[in-house]
């Protein structure tokens, strides 16, 4: 049995009734569990250091641009931020990766006055400017920046390190410092980007493959799950809110029909959502304006949400009950590491 990082193994248990009834045919399943068998942290133990390619890089003024094989970047170190990412001159990212904090509110959450409540970081990542910005030397490892902001309607200091590898791969890392501040619990820890909508085909190993949540994912097993962005939305709700969500994800791919496209790898467990529209366009505001799902519209995008934790959706009573504590964003320091890698076929998109 192959062990190692990048491989863990889980035992799927389902119960089904023998013979049939007349309420319940044979083979109904009655009860289902799965063992995951792998330690968490095992499978995302670093690997083996592999061969990566000459990474080559020219800074001109506020320009840092590299080079990688066939993947050709570039960085605005006055901006702190990345601009440029390609494969074969393929754009793939139409909006690089930026902070985002807001979740559009759920029944539950109007029902426990979240939107009111927890309003201050709907629009916390808007107002961001850099505070510094260090280029670090280039090692075996790859190029390190570091882009250090300040959350300014808040206060509170935003850091994302970026480490460009050998081969191309774009590590990020972003954290955030809230000690010794008076603010309202987190919606959601993460980062969020932005592909054209060609970028349709969803691949991910992570629970499914229906949405789930911090504290409503027990039905939905870890594996490896394959769909099309525009099937994220979920339409059965009544009301346009937070939908399509994924947790516990090791890795995901948003690719076209020729397999080209972006992969994103966990250091840790991630979540994510895929969606053809922004939250904005789900956020009713400060009441829920009895929209419909049918009202909200569909763009030829894709908006990606990758978190390391959303607030759990809570809601024990049926109405408006808090998430338990273990679900909830609680803590004054939080932070996650992914790495974007572009893809180049079919087989990459795997």
């Amino acid at each position: 049995m192959a062990t190692g990082p990048g491989t863990e193994y889980a035992l799927n248990v389902f119960a089904t009734t023998k013979a049939a009834t007349a309420a319940v045919p044979a083979g109904h399943e009655a009860a289902r569990e799965q063992f995951v068998l792998t330690p968490g942290p095992a499978y995302f133990a670093p690997p083996a250091a592999a061969a990566g390619g000459a990474l080559q890089v020219k800074r001109t003024g506020d320009q840092l641009a590299f080079a990688a094989g066939d993947v050709r970047g570039e960085f605005d170190t006055k901006a702190g931020r990345l601009v440029r990412y390609e494969r074969k001159g393929q754009r793939v990212i139409n909006q690089f990766p930026e902070p985002y904090f807001w979740r559009a509110p759920t029944d539950n959450d109007f029902g426990n006055g979240m939107p009111e409540r927890l309003g201050a970081w709907r629009t916390a990542h808007t107002r961001r400017p850099v505070q510094r910005v260090a280029v670090g030397e280039q090692t075996a490892a790859g190029l390190p920046i570091t882009v250090e902001y300040l959350l300014a309607d808040l206060g509170v200091p935003y850091t994302v390190q970026y480490l460009v590898a050998p081969d191309g791969a774009v590590q990020v890392t972003a954290a955030i410092d809230m000690t010794g501040k008076q603010l309202p619990e987190l919606p959601r820890f993460g980062m969020r980007l932005e592909l054209p909508g060609r970028f349709g085909q969803l691949a991910y190993y992570g629970r499914g493959p229906w949405e789930n949540y911090s504290d409503r994912y027990t039905a939905s097993f870890l594996g490896t799950y394959r769909d099309s962005v525009r099937r994220q939305l979920t339409a059965n709700y009544i009301r346009p809110q937070e939908s399509g969500y994924r947790t516990d994800v090791r890795w995901l791919t948003l690719s076209d029909a020729a397999g080209q496209g972006l992969r994103i790898e966990g250091a840790q467990p991630l979540c994510f959502s895929a969606l053809p529209t922004r939250t904005e366009f789900l956020d009713p505001g400060l009441t829920k304006k009895q929209q419909h799902t049918n009202d909200v519209r569909s763009f030829d995008y894709v908006c990606l949400q990758i978190d390391l934790k959303q607030r759990g959706v809570g809601g024990d009573n049926s109405w408006g009950a808090l998430p338990h504590d273990q679900y909830r964003l609680l803590d004054k320091q939080y932070s996650y590491t992914y790495t974007l890698r572009l893809l180049d076929g079919p087989a990459a998109a795997q």
